[in-house]
């Protein structure tokens, strides 16, 4: 299942991470979404905690020690992309759920593979 925790870390890393950034940086479509969702005024902080669930998933993956870290990132993934759902829903917008979705249930099979091992 090894292989496995690196995929899920690896697609959570660059998924969540650019997400983050994009959110971070003000990047057009990252304020087109929060405006168009109703979170801009939670835009930056969200952003940030999601560069540092994709940095603590990674952290996880690589020391042993430290799959605790992993475990609780990848647990505040699935509820931001919970929460995303629910912002999704309220703005009727259900065309982009997927991502939130897939990234929720990349989250978890994270999880599962580290309990796997």
């Amino acid at each position: 299942m090894e292989v496995l925790e690196w995929i899920t870390a690896i697609l959570l890393l660059v998924g969540i991470g650019m997400a983050g950034i994009t959110k971070l940086t003000d990047q057009d479509m990252a304020v087109e979404t929060a405006d168009r969702l109703g979170y801009r005024n939670i835009m930056k902080p969200l952003g940030g905690a999601e560069v540092a669930g994709a940095i603590g998933v990674l952290i996880g993956a690589i020391s042993s020690d430290l799959e605790w870290l992993g475990v609780l990132a990848a647990l505040g993934i699935v509820g931001a992309m919970l929460g995303a759902l629910v912002y999704h829903q309220r703005a009727g917008d259900t065309k982009e759920m997927a991502p939130p979705i897939v990234m929720a249930v990349v989250a978890v099979l994270y999880i599962v593979a580290l309990f796997a091992n």
